[in-house]
Formats: structure tokens, sequence, C-alpha cells
């Protein structure tokens, strides 16, 4: 496909192709069915589709999209150089959801684990989720997701969901302290220099 003169994004067996017109989409997915049948592989019709950049599409867990034409914030007060009409990558709705089911399930009010040692076991997982999508259009929804694991170890230490935990353990605690992984501390963009 590259010898073709297509731009291809690859990774093992999900493909990206990106082209300039909807007729130049169309001639690279035939030849990409074409090269594949050699192979004695097929595309997969569920998955395989064209799309404008505008609609966005899913790949690697990425919602990538084409951004607004105008931002709320001028270009060079914006450390990240996210330009108007650029495109973004986004974490994927069911990717969000996988990784809160899993800090949900390791911060039940149930679980027979002190605070030290949930903040150790979770800690792992925030690095790791955030780690792979740190580089993407993400300050708003990890400063939501640092929210919403706070409270759920606050609620599961003193077992229920409303509650006084930010008298017991301010973030400060949890942060600094007991070394709670801090999301927004892993966009390279953001991170202290060191």
């Amino acid at each position: 496909m590259r010898r073709k003169g297509y731009q291809l994004v690859r990774y093992a067996d999900d493909w990206a192709v990106t082209c300039r017109t909807w007729e130049e989409a169309k001639a690279a997915l035939e030849e990409a069915g074409r090269i594949l049948e050699k192979l004695g592989v097929t595309l997969h019709a569920e998955k395989t589709r064209i799309v404008h950049v505008s609609q966005g599409f899913e790949f690697l867990g990425y919602k990538i999209k084409k951004g607004a034409q105008r931002m709320k914030l001028a270009p060079k007060v914006i450390r990240s150089g996210a330009k108007p009409g650029g495109l973004f990558a986004y974490p994927r709705q069911k990717s969000i959801l996988h990784f809160k089911d899993q800090i949900r399930g390791r911060t039940s009010r149930k679980a027979p684990v002190d605070t030290q040692t949930l903040i150790e076991e979770i800690n792992p997982v925030i690095r790791g989720w955030g780690n792979y999508y740190c580089k993407a259009h993400v300050r708003k929804l990890f400063n939501r997701l640092n929210r919403w694991i706070v409270r759920r170890i606050w609620s599961h230490r003193h077992k229920r969901w409303r509650c006084c935990g930010w008298k017991t353990l301010p973030e400060t605690k949890l942060y600094g302290e007991m070394k709670l992984v801090n999301l927004i501390s892993l966009i390279p963009s953001l991170a202290p220099s060191r």
C-alpha cells in the first residue's frame, strides 16, 4: 500500500489509510481488498469503512477527530501546540468506562484492605491507562477522573459516597504522603520540569 503511494498507519492487523478525496479512499479500499485477497485474508465488513475526519474514527482505543475551527484560547497560550481545525485524539468512551470499571472493582466499599494497600493496588492501573492516553486531548478528562478516584477512595474509607473524607484524607495527603498517582502529572506538556 505504501509503495502504491497511500498514507498508511498500521498496528498489527489494524489499519488506517488517509486520503484526500472520497474517490481516492474508495480506490484505496479496493486496492487493500485485492492485496489481502492474494494473502488469503478478507477485510472485516463491519469494521471497514470510509469516513470524513470531521466525523472522526476509532483506532487503537482512540477517537480521532478534526477539532473546531475556532478555539477559546489564543494559540500562543496553548502549551500543547493544539491548533484550530487540527486533529485531536480522545480516549474512546468504551475505554473510559473500562478504566472506571477496573477502579470501581478495586475500590468497592466491601474491599477488606486499608487505604494505603488500596492505593498500591490501583496505582498500576491508573499509571498504565494514563500513560497510554497521556498524549491525547485529555486534560479535562484526567482532571474529572482524578476527582472521581479520590471520591472512590473516600467512599471506601468511610463506607459511603457522601462523606467527610476530605477532612481525614485531603487530596494533598493522598497525592503526597500516600503516593496516589495523579493523572494530570502524566501529561507531558503539564508535567513539572525536572
